[in-house]
């Protein structure tokens, strides 16, 4: 029963993972919206300050989400590379969300607690994820080389999304200390880009009817 359970929850891990590293943040037309309603729920900040917060909390909620992924390990056996990436990747997610609310105790002009995102679009991410996770699960007949590729995909495009958001986060922020962990994590979310990319590009793309490597 208990091997049962880590199998749901691991299904349901995926399900977030998935979705959430799926066509991450808001659509251009969907920005005014997002805006109008994080500034009722913070009137207190600035135009500036304001539109950073929504980018906290979406980095906030999106390392919280790769926080999970270690999760991901009860669903499928996987290789020992593949193992040790959800591994560091999860450690990375959970370690960036413990910066971030301590960025939110001790910078005032700083919320982590704003979402952004408009109410279909969250809906959408879920049924992506929610797809994912039934085609993946076990018994669904996917193979264990397909399922790593589809693992290592939704990571490497949850870690692709977080860089990007530091990069361009760390141009507007003028805070010295802020901008300091902004570019310090773009460092360590491209560092683990490269491993990922790397696994992918040598184990899974140049040889895609090819074993898993174990």
């Amino acid at each position: 029963m208990f091997n049962g359970l880590k199998r749901c929850t691991g299904v349901l891990a995926f399900t977030f993972v998935v979705g959430g590293c799926t066509s991450l943040g808001p659509s251009a037309d969907d920005c005014s919206c997002a805006t109008e309603a994080a500034r009722k729920k913070a009137p207190e900040l600035s135009a500036e300050r304001l539109l950073l917060s929504e980018g906290y909390s979406i980095m906030y909620r999106d390392a919280s989400t790769i926080k999970r992924s270690e999760l991901i390990l009860y669903v499928k056996t996987e290789s020992d590379q593949v193992d040790a990436i959800v591994t560091a990747v999860a450690e990375l997610g959970g370690d960036v969300k413990e910066q971030l609310e301590r960025i939110d105790r001790d910078y005032p002009g700083v919320r982590i607690d704003l979402d952004p995102l408009p109410e279909m679009e969250k809906r959408k991410r879920w049924a992506v994820g929610e797809t994912k996770a039934r085609d993946f699960a076990p018994g669904a007949g996917s193979s264990q080389r397909e399922y790593e590729r589809t693992v290592l995909i939704a990571l490497t495009n949850g870690i692709n999304h977080q860089r990007h958001m530091c990069k361009v986060m760390a141009e507007a922020e003028t805070d010295a200390g802020l901008k300091k962990f902004l570019l310090d994590t773009e460092k360590r979310y491209d560092t683990l880009y490269d491993r990922t990319m790397k696994l992918l590009e040598t184990g899974y793309f140049s040889d895609p009817d090819g074993k898993s490597n174990n």
